[in-house]
């Protein structure tokens, strides 16, 4: 292989850089391998502070000529442009396609993810390549459900499976990445490359021994270093690949930062962690806390947005926590609840308008189970002063009522 080191303001049209004068963790590319197609490529590199490349002269073109860097041209290079922090707006959606007519499609959309999910994790543990192309179907798929319908899909992520956390884990933090991404009002592209970033979040887990990652109590400091590992594995897995796109390495790099400095790998806080980060951060946080881990108990979807709150400003960005709330509801699709009314019921549509009063799918009249479900809409004012004739009172754990969420999915109704 024939290399060259060279400033990076020489670097042209057609080279292909092999490596960059400092380690990945310390700039904002996740390829130090790349072939360079147009000026903007070359400002980018400028522009992050990078000095020297090394070419290969191999896979590119060569340089015209070695020089000796003269004064000027020593300052422009160590000049430095903050790059900036990807911005939303807010946005007012609605959902084209009914929550009854979106839900089968999205629970095929989920088996198959899972599925293509469990088997990039079987693969990479045996050395194998990704087949991205499989993978960025399967996540634009997820894309175009939740353009769909919002709430298909974040139904079926609050679906618990224990025998395959890792898995469906990462499937959900897709869900609620591009869910979230989505209610920010980011580009589409973003949400796909996001949805990418999320679902191959965990991937450096498979280089972490078994013995640790499946231990049944608590780390040591000495495992939990180990295990903090796993973000640099999984974003020097990934950079093997061409065409990741560099939003999908932020969500790998960053989901383990939090807003107060104390996360890791880098320790970033405030607005130095990106947007994106911060969404898979909130996303993966949330979907953790509502499943039976040995340092914890499982919360209840309403409790594990309580706890978020009380995050805010700490490890989360308020304003971030408020907008995250607003997407998936102070009672998520799948709450089980308990009306002013004394009926009882899951919680099947979000009122991202009103946030206390989501649709209900009503399963109990007091004590007694009725053999048809029918649904209320809290948000209805129903007496001639426009008063509220349902309200809920409190969340109520499904298992205490012998309900199992996914028997009632498809008999979910919206009037």
């Amino acid at each position: 292989m024939a290399t060259k080191k060279i400033p990076v303001h020489k670097l042209k049209v057609g080279m292909f850089v092999e490596e960059l004068d400092r380690h990945w963790l310390d700039s904002p590319f996740w390829f130090h391998k790349k072939k360079i197609k147009d000026q903007k490529d070359v400002d980018e590199f400028i522009k992050s502070g990078i000095k020297t490349i090394i070419i290969n002269t191999d896979k590119g073109i060569d340089i015209e000529e070695e020089s000796i860097l003269d004064q000027q041209e020593k300052d422009h290079l160590s000049e430095k442009t903050k790059i900036p922090q990807l911005t939303y707006e807010e946005s007012v959606f609605t959902d084209p396609v009914p929550f009854t007519e979106e839900l089968p499609r999205a629970k095929e959309i989920k088996n198959n993810v899972s599925n293509v999910v469990k088997n990039i994790f079987n693969d990479v543990r045996m050395g194998k390549a990704i087949e991205l192309n499989d993978v960025k179907t399967q996540v634009n798929g997820i894309v175009e459900c939740v353009f769909r319908n919002r709430d298909a899909l974040l139904c079926l992520a609050n679906l618990k499976d224990y025998d395959n956390y890792t898995f469906v884990h990462s499937v959900n933090i897709c869900i609620l990445s591009v869910s979230f991404a989505r209610h920010l009002n980011l580009p589409k592209t973003h949400l796909e490359h996001i949805g990418l970033g999320a679902l191959l979040h965990d991937l450096g887990k498979t280089q972490i021994p078994e013995s640790i990652l499946n231990k049944p109590g608590k780390y040591t400091p000495e495992e939990y270093n180990i295990m903090k590992g796993h973000v640099g594995l999984g974003v020097e897995i990934l950079r093997k690949h061409d065409n990741i796109p560099a939003e999908a390495m932020m969500v790998v790099l960053q989901h383990h930062e939090r807003y107060n400095g104390c996360g890791y790998p880098q320790k970033l806080y405030g607005d130095k962690i990106d947007l994106i980060g911060q969404i898979a951060g909130i996303s993966d946080v949330y979907d953790a806390i509502t499943y039976d881990r040995v340092y914890h108990k499982a919360l209840s979807c309403h409790s594990a947005v309580k706890r978020l709150y009380e995050w805010n400003d700490t490890l989360f960005n308020r304003l971030l926590i408020e907008k995250f709330i607003q997407c998936i509801g102070i009672y998520p699709v799948g709450s089980f609840v308990e009306l002013n009314t004394g009926h009882r019921g899951l919680v099947i549509s979000v009122n991202h308008q009103i946030l206390l009063r989501p649709k209900v799918l009503v399963l109990f009249e007091g004590d007694k189970r009725l053999d048809s479900p029918f649904s209320i809409d809290p948000a209805i004012e129903d007496d001639e002063k426009c008063n509220f004739k349902y309200s809920i009172e409190r969340e109520l754990d499904p298992e205490d009522y012998e309900v199992n969420i996914n028997q009632y999915l498809d008999r979910f109704k919206t009037t």
